[in-house]
């Protein structure tokens, strides 16, 4: 990002260029100063995004804390409504409960809203959009809609366009998730106890339940009636919801790994229809939002180190699932960045589509 401006007041406002003549919007995010806010302010910035401005908000311990925007300095404050009136568009970047509480105060300012959380994902009220997928949802233009789970977004970039040309019956997904899932303090945590193994010292942590440094355990979310954790059950209900397919079996086995912010899903797709994989690849090729690392040219499969920074789903090791109807099973590797496409992008992609004609 661009230089300061250091004679910004607190007002905490910023313009951003555009062409001459095209509408700007106030845009406020909450939760600014989290690992996925401080990627949406970065992403409007970057994607020229036609801003007239900028609020921050962040929580009381962070309120004060500077951001660089267009070349101007922008101060994080506390939320409030006076302070969000006006504001044409805003994107959560907050916990459930943060979202539930300020989810009113938006809708009775006519604010437009984007929410990151899991609040409001299983509401049928309340559309899911990933926009490559089902974008037309947004036509209607609602006040609010839910940006889906980042495992969901990764696994679906790969299996929805697959879906609409062989109808998907079953899908099985075994995620390998970095420690960005659990914001910027999953990410410190790693990097700690990575020093304190270098320095020879006890490895320990505080907001995993184990080491996190050379380990993968089940993802740490709460254990659900069924036997399956919180993150398992939000890939099952989601998938359905975003494909409009209430029938599509799924299973899903998720798994914290330490790696910085990129998920990995190990995808086990079988259809109704036949389809090869050079078919798939084919397809996956001509996807919105996909990029195929082929083998066969010679690349090394997606890793989540290639992927991470990276607008894309990468997608790779796409073969015959033997396990599978014959002809009609397929296995794939995708590999995304938890905090863009996983969540930073596709909340400001659906933004992007919300404000066009």
């Amino acid at each position: 990002m661009s230089g300061v401006n250091t004679g910004e007041s607190s007002a905490v406002s910023a313009i951003q260029k555009s062409k001459s003549g095209t509408k700007t919007f106030c845009i406020s995010v909450i939760g600014a100063t989290g690992a996925v806010g401080r990627e949406v302010v970065q992403l409007l910035e970057k994607r020229n995004f036609p801003i007239s401005q900028l609020r921050l908000f962040s929580s009381e311990r962070s309120a004060g804390e500077k951001f660089k925007f267009c070349g101007q300095t922008l101060e994080a404050r506390i939320v409030d409504r006076e302070a969000l009136t006006g504001s044409d568009y805003a994107i959560l970047c907050v916990d459930a409960a943060m979202s539930r509480a300020l989810a009113p105060m938006l809708a009775e300012l006519k604010i437009v809203t984007v929410d990151n959380s899991s609040a409001f994902r299983t509401d049928p009220a309340i559309p899911l959009v990933v926009p490559e997928i089902n974008g037309e949802l947004l036509k209607g233009k609602p006040l609010l809609v839910a940006n889906p789970n980042c495992t969901t977004i990764v696994s679906l970039m790969i299996a929805a366009p697959l879906h609409r040309v062989a109808h998907l019956e079953r899908m099985t997904a075994c995620s390998y998730q970095a420690v960005s899932g659990a914001g910027l303090a999953g990410m410190h945590e790693l990097e700690s106890q990575a020093r304190a193994w270098a320095a020879g010292e006890k490895v320990t942590g505080q907001l995993f339940p184990r080491p996190i440094l050379f380990n993968v355990f089940p993802h740490n979310s709460p254990r659900q009636s069924d036997g399956s954790n919180e993150e398992e059950h939000k890939l099952v209900c989601e998938s359905r919801r975003i494909l409009g397919h209430e029938k599509l079996r799924v299973s899903a086995t998720c798994v914290r790994v330490p790696t910085l912010r990129a998920h990995a899903v190990a995808l086990h797709l079988e259809f109704i229809n036949a389809l090869s994989p050079t078919q798939a690849l084919d397809i996956l090729t001509r996807a919105p939002g996909v990029r195929v690392v082929n083998e066969a040219n010679g690349d090394q499969p997606a890793d989540p180190q290639m992927v991470s920074g990276l607008d894309e789903v990468l997608v790779s090791r796409i073969r015959v699932d033997h396990g599978g109807s014959p002809g009609k099973s397929l296995a794939l590797w995708a590999v995304g960045d938890q905090l863009l496409k996983g969540a930073a992008l596709n909340a400001v992609q659906i933004v992007e589509l919300l404000i066009a004609d």
